[in-house]
């Protein structure tokens, strides 16, 4: 029997009429801030892909539907709340401040590597671009477009990648980009999260080889000034590279390094990371008892390295169980489940316990 619907707005006339043209309800229950419509499995065969259109629609026009299969099944549909968003003018900004920034700190790793003479400045900062800034960045930044483009394949919203600068250390604190719609479904949860990691990943590891071919070629020049070590994860021995330095490292290796270390770091299954969206797409919320795990796994390991602690503090802080998907009952394909699998592999050939340690 099809349900008596009394439509009392404009809005609600519209949400009423997009539901229900895709699902077959028994019952709609609305109240000051939702609508609510009750349905039977029986009476709707492929409700993932009705629903999917649902979530297109709605959302465009302001309104967020949730997929509810826990005993009752029902789709609710609240109110988004109005959001204000900086112009693509800022990307830009930051983007040409964190080239400056690792360009600087890029030039500074480049003084054992720079002969003095005419120009020498000058000749530190176009090594600071080309084999410290260039790579780092194309990496950062080749990360963050994957994520942005899987979102769009899935119709979600995204800002371009925000570069954040910080001229110390590595000149950056990272990139990422802001996700405007909520994650659809598991798949979309899954494929989201592991684009940015794997497209990082690959466009790092010819350049592994490319940093391991100058180390070789261009020497250093003494007196050598070493301000750190770092801690070459398992993928260098697999491919062969040179991993034990006597000397200073040279700049566009640091660089690589530093990208797949960010790999690594983006792959913990904790917080809002991208292990994390991998983990609760694969797993649905059976992931929530691994995140615990880990960020205990983190505080564990920070007694080795302090960083980590910093990461912990600020998985706690964004939020320790990943929010669920739209439609959270959503089934994921055997794609999705090697795409988990890959991440892991990658996770275990780039993390290291103590990535970096004084000289």
């Amino acid at each position: 029997m099809e349900p008596n619907i009394k439509v009392q707005s404009e809005d609600l006339r519209y949400i009423v009429q997009v539901v229900t043209s895709k699902i077959k309800v028994y019952d709609i229950i609305v109240d000051p801030v939702s609508v609510k419509f009750y349905f039977f499995d029986s009476d709707n065969e492929g409700i993932d892909a009705s629903f999917d259109y649902i979530r297109r629609e709605l959302v465009d026009k302001g309104f967020i539907p949730f997929l509810s299969r826990d005993g009752e099944n029902f789709i609710q549909v609240t109110r988004r709340p109005k959001q204000r968003y900086f112009g693509n003018i800022v990307n830009v900004v930051l983007l040409v401040a964190t080239i400056l920034s690792t360009m600087y700190v890029g030039s500074q790793y480049s003084i054992n590597f720079v002969p003095r003479g005419s120009f020498y400045e000058l000749r530190l900062w176009a090594y600071g671009f080309l084999f410290f800034s260039a790579p780092l960045l194309l990496i950062l930044g080749i990360h963050e477009s994957a994520h942005f483009l899987v979102a769009k394949r899935h119709h979600v919203k995204a800002s371009l990648p925000f570069f954040i600068p910080f001229p110390v250390g590595i000149g950056t604190f990272g990139a990422f980009i802001s996700l405007r719609d909520p994650l659809p479904n598991r798949k979309a949860m899954t494929e989201i999260g592991a684009a940015g990691p794997i497209a990082g990943f690959l466009t790092a590891l010819p350049l592994l080889f490319v940093a391991d071919y100058f180390q070789g070629v261009i020497k250093p020049i003494p007196p050598y000034y070493i301000p750190f070590k770092v801690t070459f994860p398992l993928i260098y021995q697999l491919l062969g590279l040179h991993t034990n330095f006597t000397g200073p490292i040279f700049p566009m290796v640091f660089a690589v390094w530093v990208g797949m270390f960010a790999t690594a770091m983006n792959l913990i299954p904790a917080g809002q990371l991208d292990g994390s969206h991998i983990l609760r797409g694969v797993l649905g919320n059976r992931a929530n008892v691994l995140s615990y795990v880990f960020l205990a796994f983190l505080f564990g390991i920070g007694f080795f390295y302090t960083g980590w602690w910093i990461i912990a503090i600020f998985v706690v802080f964004t939020g320790l169980v990943h929010p669920p998907a739209l439609n959270d009952f959503s089934k994921i394909s055997k794609l999705d489940i090697v795409l988990g699998i890959v991440s892991l592999a990658m996770f275990i050939l780039t993390f290291t316990i103590v990535p970096i340690k004084p000289a």
